[in-house]
């Protein structure tokens, strides 16, 4: 059946070749999904809770009030139909969300889940009988609203020895709140990736040729937009200069008007990209045609369609007729909610029966029949997404938004799984595409006609869900052997990175995969069930062989006889250790930590894997990652199994990590085994990508001290070599004198607009810089103390202060916007780690009437708003101030990720303060990062401050 699909593309070749190279380089997604898939099932997201304190509980309840009276206001004296909706506000206990004892840095990704959903268990087994009804949720509070309370999960019996340990993840204990796995965003990925593969329609032959060696490329047609045509790329005032840029956001917008497949627009921070895509949608709804706007996050979403709602409310017709696709409460600005799908349908429907109601005097009586079919037909039971109104309001409608999964919740996408038929949209446009795989692409790109693809490849990548990575890795190895591998490389590695193992050995087979893969890195070890061992036994005292192993194992009855002598200061343990009290008491006495969980080989390799995507710009960074993953290579493979097993991981990495950004762009690897490209693997043709992508080359978000830096280090590249040509000497041609060429400069991006410097001076006078470092060094931490980690007080101490300053010279400086309104200012307190995040929240928390807040703070009498959040959170956003906590001192972690660091240090406008030991980054006998040390040294970022700070 695929065939008949292939023989109707065009431009991709022979239509069997197309379907054999399709399906080869779709297998790897179709296969890493179906895992990611089968460990999602397992792997139920659980959260802990607690009770909110009353302050918090006042502070939920006040804003869930307001949501409901808001939406209640209009009701007093209604006289529409459409008005008379009164939503009562439920009742209930709330409880706090927090992360699980075992895992203290959980994903953001966890509570979102919990928010969109309507049911929870109080155990893993999500049965009927331990389930709770969502009532409301608060997610700045991250707090849910539930019928009852929860009861705390109590061990079974025989667990009850386990009572000593802290909870782990395979022995979860406590108030703890458990979902049924969350897999609807995996499965939409890989039956994406099924459809393209097996049933791909003539309008998406664009998409099948970025799969096929053989593809054609079309020619973009130029469409040239008149002066006074233009909206948003217009100069502020008639006969005024365009301002800087906007030359190259017309190019853009003209190009995505002609292109018949793709079009790319790649744009530093504040370089303009949100205000060309607002114009590209006009431009596009002139024509006729209905866009799909998508993004991987809401807040892109939603940034683009406040700004065209605004400026369309200051017109007398309105070309646009949006719905946004999502839940209300997703949705931070207030202009959007009345344009959400469900809001505007009610509206419509309303509307309509009240005119049915009262149809007014006016109105010719020979029309009641008709009145009447169509009341009729408006009450009779549809299926989703059938109805005649819903049907109307979704094609009438010129601008769908949504996020790249959240789109599926359209009623007319979702009618095509029962058979419906779906007109296309004519344009798909995706931001923030440097966020998005391929397969999450191709989830809303199937919907369109046209794909328009924005973003920056030198921000961050799509987020990688590590146990997603680690089950498709899993798989590769006999658990045995991969046990081995990982245990003997965690001993073999040198400093603070060694770490020794006690391991239980069930078989003569794993511990000789255990003594093979330590004597293959020289890894000192003891198998305790050899002849040596079993004769010291019968000498007291120490064995001193015991005392400098970094690998020790045995079988669990061998490793209780050897009890009083085991070394207490191993750090790991595996294998189903026995019961051995005596050895417990040693560790706690010594303050041996105890890992939370087993020793994981594949998840050692995940890690790595994403940690060396992250330093691709870094060759020599990246390059120590990708030994470790070499060395985490059992040794006890033969030549074929481990190429196998390398070709696998190597797949493994070009579906979970790059970006289709990158991917359109750069590509990201061939197939092992193969020849000849493809674009997928390849980036667009050269030729072709020249006339599809447009590079915006002015910033206007940052004062000039702020953007130095990153155009200098990120955005400023030289010319790619080629062959010499241009001869080394002055040669003279029929009686002229000819020199050569000069060389070509530098792109550079990222350069400052002329007005920016102005627009972003302001009288705050502490520093004497717009950008620059605060250079704290960690303090001593006290023997016995308990620290979280990933946490700094030190510098979470001076971010604090150097927010109070700000909040107080804010109240005698009122902030205003272009239009003269009164607006607070914007605070960012950033940092890398959420540890770090969670100091200083808790901080926060404890200013009056913040207590029920998470992310967002109003501080001054409302004056400074605060948003508190990790670096990889604030992508897309900016504020005037920005204080970056880096937390780390002694150790580089991954603060020298090109692609975060670019992103924490390109948020603010006026004002950018980066809190961290600058010394340690600074010395190169120390820092090992390159990028750091080029950071800390830099003179854009002088330790010059005012008295101010120095008190």
């Amino acid at each position: 059946m695929a065939r008949l699909f292939y023989m109707s593309l065009s431009g991709v070749g022979a239509w069997d070749a197309t379907l054999r190279e399709a399906s080869a380089q779709l297998r790897p997604y179709r296969d890493y999904l179906q895992t990611a898939l089968a460990s999602a099932e397992r792997n139920k997201p659980v959260l802990a809770w607690r009770p909110a304190e009353p302050g918090e509980q006042r502070t939920f309840q006040a804003r869930l009030q307001e949501r409901y009276a808001r939406r209640a206001l209009s009701t007093q004296q209604a006289r529409k139909r459409r008005d008379r909706h009164a939503p009562t506000a439920p009742t209930g206990i709330w409880l706090v969300l927090e992360p699980p004892p075992w895992r203290p840095e959980e994903p953001n990704d966890t509570f979102d889940a919990f928010f969109d959903t309507r049911e929870t268990f109080d155990a893993p087994g999500c049965a009927k009988t331990h389930q709770f009804d969502i009532r409301a949720h608060d997610r700045e509070g991250r707090a849910l609203l539930v019928d009852r309370l929860p009861s705390p999960l109590i061990p079974e019996p025989e667990e009850e020895a386990q009572e000593q340990r802290p909870p782990t993840a395979t022995h979860p204990r406590g108030p703890l709140l458990w979902l049924r796995p969350h897999t609807h965003p995996l499965l939409c990925q890989h039956q994406a990736v099924r459809e393209l593969n097996d049933r791909p329609a003539p309008r998406l032959a664009p998409l099948s040729r970025l799969l096929s060696t053989r593809a054609q490329w079309g020619t973009v047609q130029s469409m040239d937009i008149r002066e006074d045509e233009w909206t948003f790329l217009r100069a502020e005032q008639p006969g005024q200069p365009l301002r800087d840029g906007t030359e190259e956001q017309r190019r853009f917008v003209s190009i995505a008007r002609g292109t018949p497949d793709f079009a790319i627009l790649e744009g530093p921070p504040g370089s303009g990209k949100s205000t060309a895509i607002c114009e590209l949608i006009v431009q596009l709804t002139r024509l006729g045609q209905r866009v799909l706007l998508v993004a991987s996050t809401h807040v892109a979403v939603d940034n683009v369609l406040d700004r065209l709602l605004e400026w369309q409310d200051t017109l007398a017709e309105k070309p646009l007729l949006p719905i946004r696709i999502g839940e209300e409460d997703r949705i931070r600005a207030e202009r959007v909610i009345p344009w959400t799908y469900k809001r505007l349908l009610n509206t419509w429907r309303d509307e309509l029966l009240d005119f049915l109601d009262s149809p007014g005097s006016e109105v010719a009586p020979a029309g009641n029949a008709a009145r009447q079919m169509l009341r009729e037909a408006m009450n009779r039971p549809q299926t989703q997404g059938t109805e005649p109104l819903t049907r109307l309001l979704l094609e009438s409608a010129n601008l769908v938004c949504g996020t790249t999964i959240g789109i599926l919740q359209h009623p007319a996408i979702r009618a095509t799984r029962q058979g419906e038929p779906f007109e296309p949209f004519d344009v798909m446009i995706l931001d923030e595409a440097s966020k998005t795989t391929f397969s999450e692409f191709l989830v809303p790109a199937l919907h369109a006609r046209k794909w328009i693809v924005v973003g920056d490849v030198r921000q961050l990548s799509p987020y990688v869900e590590e146990t997603h990575l680690a089950e498709n890795v899993r798989g590769l190895l006999p658990e045995t052997q991969a046990r081995a591998a990982a245990h003997a490389f965690l001993a073999s590695q040198g400093g603070r990175n060694r770490q020794s193992a006690l391991v239980a050995v069930h078989s003569n087979e794993e511990a000789t995969l255990l003594a093979d893969e330590a004597d293959a890195r020289n890894v000192a070890y003891v198998d305790l069930d050899s002849a040596m061992p079993q004769m010291l036994r019968k000498i007291p005292g120490a064995v001193p062989e015991l005392l400098y192993a970094e690998l020790v194992f045995g079988s669990p009855e061998t490793l209780q006889s050897f009890e009083h002598r085991l070394p207490g200061d191993l750090q790991l343990s595996s294998g189903a250790l026995p019961t051995m009290p005596s050895w417990e008491a040693l560790r706690r006495a010594l303050g041996t930590e105890t890992a939370e969980e087993p020793v994981d080989w594949a998840y050692e390799v995940a890690w790595r894997l994403v940690r060396s995507h992250e330093l691709r710009q870094s060759e020599d960074r990246q390059a120590r990652y990708l030994k470790d993953i070499e060395a985490l290579l059992p040794v006890t493979l033969n030549e074929e199994q481990r190429g196998r097993l390398q070709r696998a991981l190597h797949n493994i990495r070009r579906v979970a990590l790059p970006s289709i950004l990158e991917l359109l762009q750069e590509g990201f690897e061939r197939l092992d085994g193969w020849k000849d490209d493809v674009a997928l693997t390849a980036g667009l043709p050269r030729e072709h990508l020249q006339t599809r992508l447009t590079s915006l080359s002015f910033q206007r978000r940052m004062h000039p001290h702020i953007s130095a830096f990153p155009r200098e280090r990120f955005y400023t590249q030289a010319p790619k070599a080629g062959p010499q040509t241009v001869p080394k000497f002055t040669m003279a041609i029929r009686g002229r004198v000819w020199e050569p060429p000069p060389p070509a400069l530098p792109r550079v991006l990222l350069q400052d607009a002329s007005s920016v410097a102005s627009e972003r001076d302001w009288s705050y006078s502490r520093y004497a810089r717009h950008a620059l470092w605060l250079d704290i060094a960690p303090e001593k931490r006290h023997r016995g103390a308990r620290y979280r980690a990933n946490e700094n007080p030190a510098e979470g101490r001076k971010v604090l202060e150097e927010l109070d300053a700000f909040v107080e010279w804010a109240r005698g400086n009122p902030h205003r916007d272009r239009k003269g309104r009164l607006i607070p200012w914007e605070v960012a307190l950033l940092t890398f780690y959420r540890g770090q995040e969670t100091f200083l929240r808790e901080a926060l928390k404890k200013r009056p009437g913040q207590g029920g807040n998470t992310f967002h703070f109003t501080l001054g009498e409302g004056t400074v708003h605060v948003t508190l959040g990790t670096v990889d959170r604030f992508q897309g956003q900016e504020a005037d101030l920005v204080l970056l906590s880096f937390v780390k001192s002694g150790a580089v972690g991954f603060l020298d990720s090109p692609n975060r660091l670019n992103v924490a240090i390109t948020r603010a406008r006026y004002q950018l303060v980066l809190v961290g030991h600058r010394t340690y980054f600074s010395a190169e006998d120390r820092c090992p990062a390159e990028l750091l040390r080029a950071l800390a040294a830099s003179p854009f970022y002088g330790g010059d401050i005012s008295w101010e700070a120095k008190r």
